[in-house]
């Protein structure tokens, strides 16, 4: 239900897709999404919360793939960027959206929260194996890594609308591992 509700609230809009849409998509009755959601704002809900745990697990993945800190930083460029490609149409509409429920936005933070300490923890481990510098302030590093990284894809993403093949994961990576200097 969770899929094919992306996929008709990516088509129709949030307040163009209709229960009976999504039913359809699923391949099951109307009355079936309504024993599991009591409404459309539900089913949009936690389609939200699902598509944050998927990107979460998908990006904590990517970090464990990679050997060293610069592989994990790549690794996460690359992901951030696909996933956007991926669920654009998800992603826009969530953004559109000022009014979400209290549990959606403590459940964005939570999220956020553990994406947060994914990127800390990778942080801390590079520090312990000599890769970053130990003075350095791991959670300024952190919010760094995270703030660069999100707002490079999205740019690229949304903005510029670059193909994946285009956008410049080394590059960015150089510039947090290298600084400005």
């Amino acid at each position: 239900m969770i899929n094919a509700a992306i996929r008709v609230f990516s088509k129709h809009g949030v307040d163009g897709a209709k229960m009976e849409y999504i039913a359809k998509e699923a391949g099951i009755g109307k009355g079936t999404i309504y024993e599991y959601f009591a409404s459309k704002e539900r089913l949009f809900e936690e389609m939200l919360k699902f598509s944050m745990e998927e990107f979460r697990l998908g990006l904590k993945e990517a970090m464990d793939q990679g050997k060293t800190i610069t592989d994990k930083l790549l690794n996460c460029s690359h992901y951030n960027a696909e996933f956007l490609i991926d669920h654009m149409d998800i992603v826009q509409i969530a953004m559109q959206i000022n009014l979400l429920s209290e549990e959606l936005r403590v459940h964005f933070l939570a999220g956020q929260e553990a994406i947060r300490g994914h990127y800390d923890l990778m942080v801390k481990a590079a520090q312990a194996q000599g890769e970053l510098r130990a003075d350095l302030d791991d959670e300024l590093a952190t919010f760094c890594i995270m703030g660069t990284l999100d707002e490079f894809c999205k740019q690229r993403v949304f903005v510029d609308q670059r193909p994946l093949a285009e956008i410049d994961h080394q590059g960015i990576v150089d510039v947090v591992m290298k600084g400005l200097k």
